[in-house]
């Protein structure tokens, strides 16, 4: 493929790339801006991918979304996740047990991506959604996976972490206080957070080892505190058994 070819997909994928932030509506100017690219390049590329319907735009706005097939590709590739798959029937028997709402989630760059949600049937709930991102330290999920990263990421994290996003007033931003909650939880075997990603929310989280030994995932229990603070070593031990099954199913050991 010639050279200019490839530079010119890398193009689009930067631009499908920006529409999985927590941003998912964009303008030519802020896309611009946000890659640092010529303003013509970046609406020939947005007028190739809205043919294609992986992006739409808005008449009025003038602005640009996801679009159907975006949609269907990502639909596809979560159906087909063997992650996913594997770990679903885990959840449902987790969730049955602690009746509450229950997260698969993996790691991409600093932040979780949510995998798979079983939502609780009880008033009160989570508000996450299955495609849709967090910054890791801010989640029980995503300090489980850090607790079990390599060293020098960790350190490279923790490094940026005042710079990072706070989610609420209860967001750890101290570089030492997170490294002290991530000894503990890779001792624990477990992590909590505590009304860091949402007000009045409890999370407890455990990892999930795949074939080499490796973290590749996470499994959450969320739930409001008023709830979750009362069954708090109930709902530890129950995680901890879920993301231990899940493990071995994946050929992982716990």
């Amino acid at each position: 493929m010639a050279k200019e070819q490839v530079s010119s997909i890398l193009r689009a994928l930067e631009i499908l790339e920006c529409f999985m932030d927590n941003e998912t509506e964009w303008t030519l100017k802020r896309l611009v801006a946000q890659l640092d690219l010529p303003t013509t390049t970046v609406h020939r590329q947005l007028s190739t991918l809205t043919d294609r319907g992986y992006l739409v735009q808005d008449p009025v706005r003038k602005s640009y979304r996801v679009g159907p097939r975006l949609l269907l590709l990502s639909s596809t590739v979560l159906s087909h996740s063997d992650l996913r798959s594997t770990a679903r029937p885990e959840l449902e028997k987790l969730s049955a047990t602690v009746k509450e709402t229950i997260n698969l989630s993996v790691m991409l760059d600093r932040e979780i991506l949510y995998l798979d949600k079983v939502e609780t049937f009880r008033s009160v709930v989570c508000n996450t959604k299955v495609g849709t991102r967090a910054p890791a330290h801010a989640t029980s999920g995503g300090k489980i996976m850090l607790a079990f990263h390599d060293p020098a990421y960790v350190d490279a994290y923790c490094r940026d972490l005042p710079q990072m996003q706070r989610l609420t007033d209860r967001t750890v931003f101290s570089p030492d206080l997170l490294r002290e909650q991530l000894a503990q939880a890779r001792i624990n075997g477990f992590a909590i957070d505590d009304g860091e990603i949402e007000p009045g929310l409890i999370c407890v989280g455990a990892p999930i080892f795949g074939l080499d030994q490796t973290v590749v995932a996470a499994v959450s229990i969320a739930g409001p505190t008023f709830r979750m603070k009362e069954e708090l070593d109930v709902m530890t031990r129950a995680v901890k058994a879920t993301a231990a099954n899940i493990s071995r199913l994946m050929g992982g050991r716990p």
